[in-house]
């Protein structure tokens, strides 16, 4: 390994161009403006910035592919180490690295690393965010293009006085002649592979787990994970099925020598299974939440149940289909069981326990031994404020719970204002907020399940109100369904607070007559 820098207008230059790529074991990139922000910044005032380790592979040792893409350049180098930091700086200067491919890189919102300079009243030089239309700012990528510095500084609402311009000119001269510090090694792959893993020891578990498979199967995230976590997000799941989530799913199909930090020691076909199967579960568990009512994170409280899920699925995939797993699901939602027991962070002894049936009425008899006996428990209204809910979990058990009640047509099919032929649970129907100002309240009562269209006229409306209701038109009994009654106008509105209350019992009565007509769950995977 040797120490040398490159010059930032060389670095620049071949990073767009196509020389440099990321080895396929990379994490996911995370955009983060501030940070590119601050590497200017740096870099400028001279500060010490951590260096990339760029790997030179030895002929028969360079990866097939690229962590997002193949480069048809075949790249001569490869940043091993400081994903973060090169694509900071390319993007700082407005450009887009090769590594990056353009549709992606729009997706993530890559153009937001751009940095623009602000040339205070008392010529000092500030490094912000580039924002379109902002005064006293200008883009690092206009000021370095070569243009006249006067025009550009005039353009950008100052007063360019003689100081000020020959400021402008040396930051101009200076920039592109930073010298990045950067480590290069020459090794083969998987030694290579083994020093990004060592190089980043706050790697979170599922991180370094699929980087280690990732040395065994190349084509791991970038032809499979990345795109389960894009099909996850746009079915409603970029929480509840996030990349950890999958990792976790991932591990319990693998074999028990390829888990964890062993990943670079498994077989590539052991690796390229357990992803299919991955695959194939998680397919099915969106097509069974969807089923069931569940068509986004807000209406799932627990991520925990979906690797449960995914475990008796692949195990046994008639279970999709069955009665008793959306009843038991019901069960865990209203309390009667909790996924991995009385630890519920731990669901891998549930999986466990599935794996080790020998059929699916064993399972469900296991499943159903450890759900409390007796009816559930009746919901009470109050239930329905949630102040721990999070952007994660955000309607809490009560709002899984109502939106299965909804799905199972207890007070007639839900369907959406704007367009009846929309009806619930197709997954365009979302928790949506009713009253603006409310989110605060975290109360289910402010949420009812609606299409964008219904959403965007209640929100133009400053809420639901007598103006939006003849607006959209909704006959009576469609409202029923939704637990709201029609407004009444005028002086005599009822305050949004009443009909927070009255809806409230209105959703808990609707759950409770839920859970009255699934009763106990089956004991020993009895009726399944």
């Amino acid at each position: 390994m040797r120490d040398t820098g490159i010059e930032l207008r060389r670095f620049l230059d071949e990073a767009e161009g196509g020389a440099y790529d990321l080895p396929p074991m990379q994490r996911a990139l995370c955009i983060r403006p501030a940070f590119s922000v601050r590497l200017i910044d740096s870099l400028y005032r001279g500060y010490r910035v951590g260096s990339m380790l760029i790997w030179e592979p030895p002929v028969g040792h360079r990866p097939a592919a690229g962590r997002y893409q193949t480069l048809a350049g075949r790249p001569r180098w490869w940043i091993l180490d400081g994903q973060q930091r090169g694509t900071s700086y390319v993007g700082a200067f407005g450009r887009r690295p090769a590594w990056m491919p353009e549709e992606r890189w729009s997706d993530i919102d890559g153009p937001a690393l751009e940095v623009a300079v602000r040339f205070t009243a008392t010529g000092c030089v500030q490094f912000r965010a580039h924002q379109a239309g902002r005064a006293r700012h200008v883009r690092l990528a206009d000021l370095v293009a070569g243009g006249e510095v006067r025009s550009l500084l005039e353009e950008a609402g100052l007063s360019p006085t003689d100081a000020l311009v020959e400021k402008a000119l040396e930051l101009r001269a200076g920039l592109l002649r930073y010298v990045l510090p950067v480590e290069w090694l020459a090794a083969e792959w998987v030694d290579a592979a083994e020093n990004f893993i060592r190089r980043n020891p706050s790697l979170k578990p599922e991180e370094r787990s699929l980087c280690s498979l990732s040395i065994a199967f190349e084509e791991l995230q970038r032809d499979h994970v990345d795109a389960l976590v894009q099909a996850a997000r746009t079915a409603g799941f970029a929480h509840s099925l996030d990349r950890h989530q999958l990792s976790l799913v991932l591990q319990d199909f693998l074999p028990r020598e390829a888990r964890r930090a062993q990943g670079r020691w498994a077989q590539r076909d052991a690796v390229s299974r357990a992803m299919e199967r991955t695959q194939q579960s998680v397919t099915q568990v969106i097509a069974f939440l969807h089923r069931h009512g569940i068509t986004s994170d807000a209406v799932l409280w627990s991520p925990a149940v979906v690797r449960v899920l995914c475990a008796l699925f692949d195990r046994f995939p008639q279970a999709a289909a069955s009665p008793f797993t959306w009843q038991w699901l019901a069960h865990a939602a209203a309390g009667q069981f909790s996924p991995g027991g009385s630890r519920p962070s731990r669901p891998r002894q549930d999986v466990q326990g599935i794996v080790a049936c020998a059929s699916f009425e064993e399972a469900a008899a296991l499943l159903a031994g450890q759900t409390v006996p007796g009816p559930i428990p009746r919901l009470r209204a109050e239930e329905l404020t949630s102040p721990w809910a999070s952007k994660r979990q955000l309607l809490g058990a009560a709002g899984t719970l109502y939106a299965m009640a909804c799905a199972r047509r207890i007070c007639g099919p839900v369907v959406d204002l704007a367009d009846p032929a929309v009806v619930f649970p197709d997954p365009r129907i979302r928790p949506r907020l009713l009253w603006p100002g409310t989110r605060k309240q975290l109360s289910l009562a402010a949420w009812a399940l609606l299409g964008d269209a219904s959403a965007e006229r209640i929100q133009a409306g400053g809420g639901w109100n007598r103006t939006v209701f003849e607006d959209l038109d909704v006959p009576p009994g469609i409202l029923a369904a939704h637990q709201l009654a029609p407004p009444i106008g005028g002086a005599v509105a009822v305050p949004v607070e009443q009909q927070l209350k009255l809806r409230a019992q209105a959703m808990t009565d609707a759950v409770n007559a839920f859970l009255d007509a699934i009763g106990p769950l089956a004991a020993q995977g009895e009726g399944v």
